[in-house]
């Protein structure tokens, strides 16, 4: 695989992220106040060791704009679906740059650097860039391999087990009911393949004389996961709701799985946050 391809493999975003900002945002606090590096241990101030923590409050600050705010405002950029390599390091980057731009200004303020101008601006961010790179580059390599290895072991285990046994198909007479105005849709839950969500409205795939159908339903996931509790149907994704008797196989990425369903020519994304649950819930069927 070359470099440029490696760069689009898909790369697993960050789920603990008011955790990361804490604990970086306390690190730089601690480590100026300790270290002092470039220079900072010429500063004369009677409160040198809470100007020197206004590092870390600035971080604290420009990560929640990046990490809490942006994927907010902008949530399709953000989408993990299609979020890789390349991606991850251009925003790690930016992270980077807004970071040390608001550590620029505030070291102005505060007299702390004497690189006033565009000139020094410039000299700042690109100091920090330069800095930065490498062990940014390094660390998403080595993180999405990490992932990438864990993911497919946990996937051959699961892929041994359904190969010792088939999964079981529960016979039994529970149906799934819904109902859109003047649209009523009834199937056997052990017929119910899996169900996506498109808007405001689902497509249910589902058994129907050995064949494979769909229907799309006027109706939303959130309320499909209020009909089936205590089913065997459950939710892998935010845009899918599953019968694991239905998984033929699973296929492991640095994102968690993806499920490959029986009958068909589908593959659908387990999300990292239903990793668990998928696991726990395709062995009880073995």
């Amino acid at each position: 695989m070359t470099f440029i391809k490696k760069l689009n493999n898909l790369y697993p975003q960050t789920l603990n992220r008011w955790r990361i900002i804490i604990i970086i945002s306390l690190f730089i606090s601690f480590f100026m106040i300790i270290f002092q590096p470039f220079g900072l241990h010429n500063i004369q101030h009677v409160h040198k060791g809470m100007i020197l923590a206004g590092y870390g409050f600035i971080t604290f600050i420009m990560l929640v704009l990046n990490l809490i705010f942006l994927p907010l405002i902008f949530p399709n950029v953000f989408n993990e679906d299609s979020w890789t390599i390349k991606k991850e390091i251009v925003w790690l980057l930016w992270i980077v740059i807004t970071i040390s731009v608001g550590n620029y200004l505030y070291s102005i303020i505060f007299s702390i650097f004497l690189w006033i101008g565009l000139k020094g601006f410039f000299l700042f961010i690109v100091f920090t860039l330069l800095i930065a790179v490498i062990p940014i580059a390094g660390i998403t390599f080595i993180t999405q391999n990490v992932f990438l290895k864990r993911n497919l072991s946990a996937s051959r285990d699961i892929n041994s087990l359904i190969g010792q046994k088939e999964v079981n198909r529960r016979n039994n007479n529970e149906f799934f009911s819904t109902t859109s105005g003047s649209q009523n849709f009834s199937v056997k839950i052990e017929d119910l393949i899996f169900i996506e969500s498109e808007g405001n409205y689902v497509n249910i795939w589902y058994l129907k004389d050995a064949k494979v159908k769909s229907i799309l339903i006027r109706n939303t996931l959130k309320n499909i996961e209020l009909q089936i509790e205590n089913s065997v149907l459950f939710k892998c994704h935010r845009a899918f709701i599953i019968n694991p008797s239905f998984v033929e196989k699973v296929k492991g990425n640095s994102q968690g799985y993806n499920i490959v369903i029986k009958n068909t020519d589908k593959e659908l994304p387990v999300a990292r946050s239903y990793t668990k649950t998928f696991k726990k819930e395709i062995t009880k069927l073995i």
